[in-house]
């Protein structure tokens, strides 16, 4: 049964600069695993102005304190207008890489007594945030994974990833060297048209992350549930089956948000949305709503 992080194969094998396991009872609180988050946000309400940050969580503490806000750690703040594009995102990570390494290193912490060292071993983000860290594309690959790319009939149609007739094809692991091998080729690219083509060939561009000997861009980019399985999928079975299949009508909606004014759930739950009848229905709905 997996419930935590603790459970993964990652975490029980990942190996230290000898090959020894780097998390184990005895350096708990020595040898700490990071995972970091790229997001963005708006700090003002009567304008577009996008802000991103850069920030991490350190996987020793347990589940119930490892998110609260003293324990997280602020690793970068990413200056508006608007969103880094692409690879630019290398210009903030240049500096969280130089400290990361040192920490690989370790660094004696006198207070403590303690010889502390870092690893990262997750980034967990939505899927544009994801493959702007760990340098992969989005456009016409499904999955950093694997090697599933999109179906095209060349007809202009929209792409899509459907199809499993070929999956003994793609349902492959992605090899990490050939990974390295095509984020150091972009690298020597001298253009931005040598940079396109590289990309839409090899679906690779260099990150900084990369410059950490230990980090594997294909195994610790965890894979985005929440945008999937609810923001996707459920939403995609509500308007395409539910609704624009009549099977909820819009005095059903009407119906159900009235009902929904007089359910009292757990204050740790969050709440339920009051606009299920609003637009097209379930307006703006949130992952856990």
């Amino acid at each position: 049964m997996l419930a935590d992080i603790y459970d993964g194969k990652i975490w029980k094998t990942f190996p230290d600069t000898s090959d020894i396991p780097f998390f184990t009872p005895e350096t708990a609180d020595s040898h700490l695993g990071i995972m970091i988050n790229l997001d963005w946000f708006q700090p003002f309400e009567s304008s577009v102005y996008s802000c991103g940050a850069i920030y991490g969580v350190i996987c020793n503490l347990p589940r119930e304190i490892r998110f609260k806000k003293e324990n997280m750690l602020m690793l970068g703040l990413l200056p508006g207008p608007s969103e880094v594009k692409l690879h630019k995102i290398n210009h903030y990570l240049a500096l969280i890489v130089d400290e990361l390494l040192e920490f690989w290193d370790g660094i004696e912490i006198p207070a403590a007594e303690k010889n502390i060292r870092l690893a990262l071993i997750c980034c967990l983000n939505d899927i544009p945030a994801a493959r702007k860290l760990c340098g992969h594309i989005s456009a016409s690959v499904s999955c950093h994974r694997c090697y599933k790319t999109a179906n095209s009939n060349g007809n202009g149609n929209k792409s899509n990833f459907g199809g499993f007739d070929d999956m003994v094809d793609w349902f492959v692991e992605r090899d990490l060297d050939e990974h390295r091998r095509n984020a150091e080729l972009w690298r020597l690219c001298k253009s931005e048209e040598e940079i396109k083509r590289h990309v839409s060939s090899t679906h690779v561009r260099w990150s900084e992350l990369l410059r950490l000997p230990y980090f594997n861009p294909i195994r610790y980019l965890v894979i985005d549930p929440m945008h999937c399985l609810f923001l996707g999928i459920a939403h995609w079975i509500i308007k395409k089956l539910w609704i624009d299949g009549n099977k909820i009508t819009k005095q059903d909606l009407e119906k159900m948000e009235k009902r929904a004014k007089y359910i009292q759930i757990p204050a740790d739950l969050g709440r339920i949305s009051n606009k299920i009848a609003t637009g097209e229905g379930f307006f703006r709905f949130m992952a856990d709503q």
